[in-house]
């Protein structure tokens, strides 16, 4: 569940983006169009209520998918620096971010990463957004209150009453002035919808008669 909205958001960029044209490391954004998808594929499972074909906890498939793909990002940071629209594409820019979003394990990256993306945001090179999610990331992981509230956990689970809530957040007060200045929908609406998003995924599957 807790990676329930990165698929969403990237199975909607993969269908919603523009083809990439004239990107400075076609070879790369290909790479990282792979990795997305391999990184995404269990959560597929897990969200269409479908086990592994071999038996495997997919949970557990996607931990040793993070594990295998972070040498593979941080020689990508180290040869390219921040892949970001003009390098790669916009797609294969966010499934970049999307990868580091999932590297938890490895907090001095994610901060570094979150460092190199500011100066790409300012230059239009990565989306605020993206931005955003990445640094609620950084403060969780470093035991932090968010600026966002994209980070959320469940109250009332397996209830009607069930609802996203921030896992922590500053300011609560002005927080949708901080999200909109990135051009974020106000936190009700986000949270309205991570709340309607468990429910489905959660729902008892239909039997066949």
């Amino acid at each position: 569940m807790k990676q329930l909205f990165l698929y969403l958001l990237a199975t909607s960029w993969a269908t919603t983006a523009a083809a990439q044209t004239s990107v400075q490391y076609p070879r790369l954004s290909k790479t990282l169009d792979s990795l997305a998808y391999v990184d995404q594929w269990p959560m597929q499972q897990m969200f269409k209520q479908l086990p592994d074909s071999a038996g495997r906890d997919l949970v557990k498939v996607e931990e040793i998918n993070f594990a295998r793909h972070q040498p593979i990002l941080e020689k990508i940071v180290r040869q390219y620096g921040y892949p970001g629209f003009r390098q790669v594409g916009e797609k294969s820019a966010n499934n970049f971010w999307l990868l580091v979003q999932h590297a938890d394990a490895h907090p001095d990256f994610q901060r570094q990463v979150l460092k190199l993306m500011q100066a790409e945001v300012k230059r239009k090179n990565a989306r605020p957004a993206n931005y955003a999610y990445l640094t609620d990331r950084v403060a969780i992981n470093a035991g932090q209150p968010e600026e966002y509230g994209t980070q959320v956990t469940y109250e009332n689970v397996g209830t009607a009453a069930v609802k996203a809530v921030p896992k922590s957040l500053r300011d609560p007060k002005n927080v949708n002035k901080r999200r909109a200045a990135i051009g974020m929908e106000p936190l009700e609406n986000y949270l309205d919808g991570m709340t309607k998003m468990h429910i489905e995924m959660n729902k008892p599957k239909t039997q066949l008669p």
